[in-house]
């Protein structure tokens, strides 16, 4: 063999190895963008998936509200919801047998929510106690996406968990509210005076 014919196999092996580099850096390049594009789809389809919840809100105490939210960007519709013992105030009004927990939700907007008063936190942290719910009540939820792919969740509510706290009164805005009514009271009654005096 010549030196032309083994510079001729050298550069041909040195093509092909450079060759082999550079396809598996473009294998590797595109495998990894392929799974950056997939990561993407999952996250905006995590984001785009209704997600509903029931929960118990604390935020009034001790007034305690029962909310349905979707949490969610994505709308949710044909909204069901199975509790795991009625859910009942101290007055025995049955919560769990309203239309929309019965027959359920037709469609609920993304971050919309409905709210409801359940009870005051005592009457519920009696009632439950009396009825043997230490572990709270579960609802699971089923809904669809606009699509119709289908999603369950459960959630778990125990006021129990908040027995014995104290409160802190919102004395301001219940303040507030004693002043709008003591301007309102002091308006009729000038109403009435003005009419009065209109008559005579």
């Amino acid at each position: 063999m010549d030196a032309a014919t083994i510079a001729q196999i050298v550069s041909a092996a040195g093509t092909l190895a450079y060759l082999v580099v550079f396809g598996t850096l473009y294998y590797m390049l595109v495998r990894l963008y392929r799974g950056v594009l997939e990561e993407t789809r999952e996250e905006r389809t995590a984001k785009d998936r209704p997600q509903v919840i029931v929960e118990d809100d604390y935020s009034r105490l001790p007034d305690v509200d029962l909310v349905i939210r979707n949490i969610s960007q994505g709308a949710a519709k044909d909204i069901t919801f199975e509790f795991s013992s009625k859910i009942e105030s101290s007055d025995g009004f049955i919560i769990s047998d309203l239309t929309y927990f019965k027959n359920g939700l037709n469609f609920l907007g993304p971050e919309s929510e409905i709210r409801l008063y359940w009870d005051t936190l005592d009457n519920l942290v009696q009632r439950l106690k009396e009825n043997g719910f230490t572990e709270g009540i579960t609802v699971t939820v089923r809904c669809r996406d606009l699509s119709g792919k289908v999603y369950t969740d459960r959630w778990t509510f125990n006021p129990l968990v908040y027995e014995g706290n104290r409160t802190v009164r919102n004395d301001s805005f219940h303040d507030l509210v004693r002043a709008v009514e003591k301007i309102s009271d002091r308006l009729d009654a000038m109403e009435r005076r003005a009419e009065e005096s209109r008559r005579e």
